[in-house]
């Protein structure tokens, strides 16, 4: 990013940085984070929890707490989440609701093997069994943005992909800088690469998910909407 700008001398580090170093720290940065925003379900911030083994009696789980641990949770993907006893042989999907149909449904909770969950409140997970043996659960879900704050931060974007980075921040760069024609330098060497991206690793937009709700109704929602 500095050479592209035009800027001389190396930068040592990416701490404690001043002037036009540290313009150029905070801009590439700020890049990434801005590009993991850019869409809600990019596929190289997906990742898998579990399995997971429940514990008997107890039918919900504080998400950052064991037995799950989540601390990178953007959302979970309502497509994959899946429960099995003793080995994947007999292993079945778990069903997503929606929390207010799990209150407007759901008033008792038998001991047995879970076949629907939902996302509560404050951070909670629960199911409409109350497990009566150790199932093991797996979770896909999308991780939250990654800051680059150290020398020895790597993007998880591919790495075909880093100079989708470098371009976006030479972008915010010059435009902070006035400078017209750096800009549509950085912008026509974004754009294709990002489009690239896009098809490579960006979610179909409009894609629709059905949230099974007891009584075999239906919820229908739009990522990013």
């Amino acid at each position: 990013m500095r050479q592209e700008c035009g800027v001389a001398g190396e930068v040592p580090a990416v701490t404690n940085q001043t002037g036009v170093f540290k313009k150029i720290v905070e801009r590439t940065a700020r890049a990434w984070t801005d590009i993991q925003a850019a869409r809600p379900y990019w596929d190289f911030m997906r990742s898998q929890n579990g399995p997971t083994s429940l514990v008997i009696g107890q039918r919900e789980y504080t998400l950052t707490a064991a037995p799950f641990s989540l601390t990178n949770l953007s959302k979970f993907d309502p497509k994959a989440a899946f429960i099995y006893e003793t080995s994947t042989a007999d292993e079945t999907k778990l069903d997503w609701i929606t929390y207010d149909a799990f209150r407007v449904y759901y008033r008792t909770y038998p001991d047995g093997r879970p076949t629907r969950i939902y996302q509560g409140l404050n951070g909670v997970i629960g199911f409409d069994f109350t497990p009566d043996k150790t199932y093991k659960v797996t979770l896909d879900y999308w991780k939250t943005a990654t800051i680059l704050a150290a020398n020895t931060d790597v993007p998880s974007l591919p790495e075909q992909y880093h100079d989708v980075i470098v371009w976006k921040s030479v972008m915010m760069f010059a435009g902070s800088e006035s400078a017209t024609e750096l800009y549509n330098y950085a912008k026509s060497m974004y754009t294709p690469l990002y489009h690239e991206l896009l098809v490579d690793q960006g979610a179909l937009p409009g894609s629709v998910n059905s949230y099974a709700f007891a009584f075999g109704q239906t919820y229908t929602t739009r990522p990013g909407f």
